[in-house]
């Protein structure tokens, strides 16, 4: 399979589930620009109870350290956490979120690019979503933006890298369907627990 069929599998077979994700309440809102600073925080909070776990398991994969992903450019977790400590959320009341039960599987290379996909395809999005949040809550870049603005004027920069490594580490067309099927799981899983009421 050619790059361009594979990056035209991914695109296609998760837009409904990238759809579904665009309506959820909040999303709406920020676009809307009727969300408030509350409900914003608690938007937050649901991707920190999805994606902390999922980073901690993914750096204890044995597979990890050989597929050139690193954790501290890639990882969320601790973007998430600064936007919550500007928000006035304690180091007690971030330890005591709620964390998601029902998330995708990453046990294998092909899984875990099928996850990141998702993740840091979101951060280009996330541009959209910062400056849209900016206009009219008094939030800033590095206070209380820091996970949508995660990649601030590199975003397009580290999406391409990203797509490099994908494409360099994801080869064989069942490893394909692998991908595909987690990244759409991603969407579907990550939607339903932002639709959860805690």
């Amino acid at each position: 399979m050619t790059t361009s069929n594979l990056m035209e599998r991914l695109k296609t077979e998760t837009a409904h589930y990238h759809r579904q994700i665009e309506l959820n309440p909040y999303a709406k809102a920020i676009m809307n620009q009727t969300i408030s600073l509350g409900e914003y925080k608690q938007y937050l909070e649901k991707f920190y109870g999805f994606i902390k776990q999922i980073e901690e398991q993914a750096v204890n994969m044995p597979f990890w350290n050989n597929i050139g992903l690193d954790i501290e450019v890639r990882g969320k977790t601790a973007l998430l956490e600064n936007d919550l400590r500007n928000l006035g959320s304690s180091e007690e009341d971030i330890r005591n979120l709620p964390l998601c039960e029902q998330l995708p599987e990453i046990s294998s290379p092909a899984q875990l690019f099928g996850y990141f996909y998702v993740i840091e395809g979101s951060t280009n999005g996330g541009q959209i979503m910062t400056k849209r949040l900016s206009q009219f809550l008094p939030i800033e870049a590095d206070r209380g933006l820091a996970y949508f603005n995660a990649y601030g004027e590199d975003t397009r920069t580290r999406w391409k890298e990203f797509m490099e490594l994908l494409l360099q580490s994801v080869s064989k067309t069942e490893e394909h369907d692998e991908m595909v099927h987690t990244a759409s799981e991603t969407f579907r899983l990550l939607d339903q627990w932002i639709n959860t009421a805690d």
